[in-house]
């Protein structure tokens, strides 16, 4: 970043300025680059609540600051402290008492780049440029607020929302009412156009990819598939599938897979959904799912989550991955290049594909059940949700995954889920709160919290990130989300 001169008339007075102009021009026109970004995580780690209070105060009119004059930004903090212009020796060693405290806990890389910076400036305005990175990045951390646009209603406890692909539907399940209601934005209003209602309960609904079709699993042995006729949804075909647990379709949607302790892949065939492959076990399937290419599914069954593979229009096994416990769920992430299994033993794997072989990456380690193991969007990050009260976020980089952040809650976390371009993090929890965390400058950081009346189940971002859907009791609730300054609450 190159840093101009500051003009005349913008320069605030300074007691105890003791620069002459040349040497405020001269290190004004320095090139000083921007500061690591775990230098900065640091600052913010360690800033303490004088240092806190004085970025609110200027991260006000930041903005404005940064787009008339970046000198200014400088002079406005030493206008602050003017005490930190003088030459006392008093002075000097508070100077450096600061500066030794701002880099305690900095690895190796974090010091050596904080004393060259320091030699760099002469040891001057060394806190000012601190100053001034943590403000830059606090200007481009808006916070969120959150606008309530809408409220699905059931007779019983809703476990489950989702928006269609286009953002213009949203499916809401009620287990314990056996219904799924689908909910369409009619001119900025939510409306609900049709319920299917079954025998028994129903336990999972989601919908195709081009958003036309929707699926519902129910206790009642069969799947229901609904589809999108001239604006109204209408039931078209009833599967049947002994002791179902769940459905879902492939990423083209031409097939449909069923799973109980065997696993029924479906394909659409003149309007009508045909048995297409069966495949069987001896224990049931805990969770299964498709690669974003289709070519691939993965199926968990007791302790060894197995990977079929799509070759001349047949499924074949390719793969089996051995756990020490049971295997509850399993994901691809969009790439394919990568999957998680959770297990039972409170973990989760996250394993990589090479040379044909899937090997393990990483192992995330939890104090109590995992709720959820999630892929970011473009599978750069990856988020777990447990009943011991956190979400750890962990990172891809250069190959490797790391862990990068552990949110706390107060209460079990139950869910979690990525917004559509992986920026934006919203957790439900048992606490009665959903939070919303954003990523900036390659940290999460806390955006917006909503505060319920109900325990939260869930909650997910519409494909364009501009809507929320958050469940707690009988009822969904539709946000929408708009950023702002200086405020984390909705």
């Amino acid at each position: 970043m190159h840093v101009e001169p500051p003009k005349k008339s913008l320069s605030p007075s300074r007691p105890n300025d003791t620069e002459s102009s040349e040497e405020q021009a001269n290190f004004a026109n320095k090139n000083i680059t921007t500061l690591p970004d775990e230098l900065l995580v640091k600052i913010f780690s360690n800033l303490d609540t004088r240092g806190l209070l004085n970025c609110q105060l200027v991260n006000r009119r930041w903005q404005e600051i940064i787009d008339r004059d970046h000198m200014l930004a400088l002079a406005y903090y030493r206008r602050c402290h003017p005490a930190e212009q003088s030459t006392s020796p008093l002075t000097f060693e508070r100077y450096h008492s600061s500066i030794r405290g701002w880099l305690r806990g900095f690895s190796d890389l974090g010091r050596e780049s904080a004393a060259r910076l320091d030699r760099f400036l002469q040891h001057k305005h060394f806190t000012e440029r601190l100053f001034f990175s943590i403000a830059k990045v606090l200007a481009q951390a808006k916070a969120l607020t959150c606008l309530d646009v809408g409220t699905i209603t059931h007779s019983y406890w809703v476990n489950k929302a989702s928006f269609s692909p286009d953002g213009n539907y949203l499916l809401t399940t009620a287990s314990l009412d056996h219904s799924a209601k689908i909910s369409e934005l009619v001119a900025g209003q939510w409306q609900e156009k049709a319920t299917s209602q079954q025998f028994y309960r129903v336990k999972k609904a989601s919908f195709s990819p081009d958003g036309k079709r929707l699926v519902t699993a129910s206790y009642d042995n069969t799947a229901e598939i609904w589809e999108l006729e001239g604006g109204q949804w209408q039931k078209k075909n009833t599967l049947q599938h002994s002791h179902l647990r769940d459905a879902c379709f492939s990423p083209d949607g031409r097939h449909l897979m069923t799973i109980s302790s065997i696993a029924k892949i479906w394909e659409l065939e003149g309007g009508q959904w045909q048995t297409k492959a069966i495949i069987r076990y001896s224990s049931p399937v805990a969770s299964a799912c498709f690669s974003l290419d289709g070519n691939y599914l993965v199926i968990a069954v007791a302790n060894t989550p197995r990977i079929w593979e799509l070759v001349d229009g047949e499924w074949k096994q390719s793969a089996a991955l051995k756990h020490s416990s049971l295997v509850n769920n399993v994901s691809f992430s969009p790439d394919g290049n990568h999957l998680v299994t959770v297990t039972a033993d409170w973990t989760a794997k996250i394993w990589g594909a090479f040379a044909g072989r899937w090997l393990k990456k990483a192992t995330i380690r939890h104090h109590d059940q995992l709720r959820i193991a999630s892929f970011s969007p473009d599978g750069s990050h990856l988020v777990t949700a447990s009943a011991d009260c956190t979400a750890k976020i962990w990172g891809l980089f250069n190959g490797h995954w790391q862990e990068q952040t552990t949110i706390r809650h107060s209460s079990s976390v139950e869910g979690a889920s990525f917004s559509p371009d992986g920026k934006h993090l919203v957790l439900s929890s048992y606490d009665y709160t959903d939070k919303i965390w954003g990523l900036t400058g390659g940290q999460w950081q806390p955006k917006a919290t909503i505060e319920t009346s109900g325990l939260v189940r869930n909650t997910g971002f519409s494909p364009d990130g501009i809507h929320l859907v958050t469940t707690s009791d009988f009822i969904a609730k539709i946000w929408v989300l708009k950023s702002k300054e200086n405020d984390d609450s909705c």
